[in-house]
């Protein structure tokens, strides 16, 4: 288990983010700071070992609010999403902090790389729902002053020029608003499987036909008494295995829709995951205690844990 670790380490003066090594866990944890706004604050990505033992942290000035969507780029650069500011965090594995890129006014939450040498961006939000139980307000697009987010895919080809625009199916989640949040890529590499987070639809979409597909799954209610029954995070492991966390619980699916194994972790919140090395393992997270742990998926045991903060939480990475 990973010894318990200061906020102050959390917080230097200055980034000491070290070059990347093989098993660095990633997370994307901003400094909350707006006593008006619970999702705005100094942009924040950490740096653990495989262990959950802190290595470095980076900090993003440009940023505004929660950065998520985590992933390594086919050249192993880091990239990240602040879906508010509409900004794409990156960042190359020698450390180095690029300058932050707007691809376009629209909130973006998550890239996907295709053979190609093509990638995706995909929006985070659609609609005009602002989340009712929360202090911060979603941004509205300078192109409609009506809607926080179209939920649209764009595609764009090496040189990052936009070739096109996809337009999946989403559920929106409780808040309405939620667009297709969380994104893997299936074995055939052309499947998008994705969620509306909150929401019960694990959905999927060809991006080479631009079709929609029919659902993996749909989570059954959650019967009286019990936590709701929600999609979050959705990951891909090394085969035809998908790792999802579901709020008390981490599951692991084929791409067939077959449960193969589901591990209970404590407490209600685990919203992220993280495919481990070899796709032994993985590591969670939990939005409302700030936990991340790393678990075995032969049996569930928790391998290590450290805690960082409350709701700060988007994303998490290791880097193979």
């Amino acid at each position: 288990m990973s010894d318990a670790q200061s906020t102050d380490d959390f917080a230097p003066a200055d980034s000491t983010l070290q070059p990347f090594a093989r098993g660095d866990v990633f997370i994307g944890a901003t400094l909350l700071n707006d006593p008006d706004d619970d999702h705005a604050g100094r942009g924040r990505i950490l740096q653990f070992d495989a262990d959950l033992k802190l290595r470095g942290v980076l900090w993003i000035e440009d940023t505004t609010h929660l950065i998520g969507g985590l992933a390594f780029a086919p050249d192993n650069t880091l990239w990240a999403f602040d879906s508010f500011a509409w900004l794409v965090v990156r960042v190359q594995p020698d450390g180095t902090l690029l300058p932050t890129k707007k691809f376009a006014d629209r909130p973006f939450g998550s890239v996907q790389f295709l053979d190609n040498g093509h990638f995706v961006l995909i929006e985070y939000l659609k609609g005009s729902a602002q989340p009712e139980q929360l202090t911060t307000r979603y941004p509205y697009l300078p192109d409609d002053p009506a809607s926080v987010g179209h939920g649209e895919i764009y595609e764009y080809d090496a040189r990052e020029i936009l070739v096109r625009k996809l337009m999946p199916e989403v559920h929106g989640g409780v808040s309405g608003s939620m667009g297709a949040t969380h994104t893997t890529l299936a074995s055939d590499g052309r499947t998008l499987i994705y969620t509306s987070e909150t929401g019960p639809r694990l959905m999927r979409f060809d991006l080479r036909s631009g079709a929609q597909l029919a659902d993996l799954m749909t989570l059954p209610e959650a019967p009286p008494g019990a936590p709701p029954a929600m999609m979050f995070d959705v990951e891909h492991l090394v085969d035809d295995r998908l790792v999802l966390p579901l709020g008390t619980r981490v599951t692991v699916l084929r791409e067939s829709g077959e449960e193969v194994a589901s591990f209970p972790l404590e407490g209600f919140g685990w919203a992220l995951v993280a495919p481990g090395l070899n796709g032994e393992t993985a590591y969670a997270a939990n939005w409302f205690t700030g936990e991340v742990v790393k678990l075995s998926l032969e049996d569930g045991d928790i391998l290590a844990r450290t805690t960082i903060a409350p709701k700060c939480l988007a994303g998490i990475v290791q880097f193979h």
